[in-house]
C-alpha cells in the first residue's frame, strides 16, 4: 500500500519549485492530489505531472491565496469532488529584494499578504472540515530566514516569522481534534525564486552572480545547494504517520546552515 493512498491532498502555490516537487511527491505515493495556483497555463501542465505520476485524473484550481472568496470556492470545491480534505500544505510564496531604508510598502504588503496572510485564509477555510472528521495534517512552508535574519529581506523574513508563530498557535488550538499543524524552513534551495533573488542581490550589491551563489555554498555545512525534493521528502514525512506525535514544530531543511 502506498503511503499516501486514499488521502486528499491540496497545494498551495503547486505551480513551481518547492511547490511543483511538493505536489509531484504526494502524487507518486498515492495521493489525490488538488494543486492550486494563479498559472492557468502552470496548473494545466502540473496537473498533467500528476495525472502522469498518479495514473489518475488530476483536477488543479486557479486560487489566489490572497483572496477569501476563491478560496471558499476552492475548498467547496474540493470538498464536493473528495468529501474531505486531508493534508494542506501551505507553500505559496513571493519575495522581493530590498534594504530596510529603501523597502516600499507596497512590497512589505504584498509578501505580507501572500506568505503570512494566505497561510491564515486557507488554513480557516480547510480547518473546519478536518475538525469534522477529527483529523488532519498542516504543512506550512515557513523559511530560514526569520531564524538567522534576512539581509535585503527583512520584509520577506518578517512575514515567514508570522507563519511560525501562527503554526504554533494554530496547532495547540487544534491538537484536540487530532489535527497536526507543523512547518518545514527551507535555507537556499534551488529554484527559480531564488534564481531571481540572486539577480537581484547582484544587482544591489554590484557582484556577480556566481560569486554570491557561491557565498550561499560556503554558509552551508553539507556544501551544497538544496533541491525542492529535499523539502518535499520532509513535508511528506510530517504529513504521515511517522509524524503523529509531532505538532507545533519548524523543521529545518538548510544543509545545516540552521541548527536550531
Amino acid at each position: 500500500m502506498e503511503r499516501f493512498e486514499d488521502r486528499v491532498v491540496l497545494v498551495t502555490g503547486a505551480t513551481r519549485g518547492i511547490g511543483r516537487a511538493i505536489t509531484l511527491a504526494f502524487a507518486r505515493e498515492g495521493a489525490d492530489v488538488v494543486p492550486t495556483g494563479t498559472n492557468q497555463n502552470l496548473l494545466a501542465q502540473v496537473a498533467h505531472l500528476v495525472s502522469q505520476a498518479s495514473g489518475r485524473p488530476a483536477t488543479a484550481f486557479r486560487m489566489d491565496v490572497t483572496d477569501k472568496q476563491e478560496i471558499m470556492q476552492t475548498v467547496q470545491s474540493v470538498m464536493g469532488q473528495f468529501g474531505r480534505i486531508d493534508i494542506l500544505v501551505n507553500n505559496a510564496g513571493v519575495s522581493t529584494m530590498n534594504p530596510v531604508l529603501r523597502l516600499t510598502e507596497s512590497e512589505w504588503d504584498h509578501n505580507m499578504d501572500v506568505n503570512a496572510k494566505g497561510v491564515f485564509l486557507v488554513s480557516q477555510a480547510v480547518v473546519p472540515h478536518m475538525i469534522s472528521r477529527k483529523g488532519g495534517k498542516i504543512v506550512n512552508i515557513g523559511s530560514a530566514a526569520p531564524k538567522r535574519g534576512g539581509v535585503l529581506l527583512a520584509h520577506y523574513a518578517a512575514s515567514k516569522a508570522a507563519v511560525l508563530a501562527f503554526t504554533r498557535s494554530l496547532a495547540r488550538e487544534v491538537a484536540e481534534y487530532r489535527i497536526n499543524v507543523n512547518a518545514v524552513c527551507p535555507g537556499f534551495i534551488q529554484t527559480s525564486m531564488q534564481d531571481r533573488e540572486v539577480s537581484w542581490e547582484s544587482c544591489l550589491c554590484d557582484v556577480d552572480p556566481e560569486i554570491i551563489r557561491q557565498r550561499y555554498v560556503d554558509k552551508i555545512p553539507l556544501g551544497r545547494l538544496g533541491t525542492p525534493e529535499d523539502v518535499a521528502g520532509v513535508v511528506l514525512f510530517l504529513a504521515s504517520s511517522d509524524a503523529d506525535y509531532m505538532t507545533g514544530q519548524s523543521v529545518n531543511v538548510s544543509g545545516g546552515m540552521i541548527m536550531h
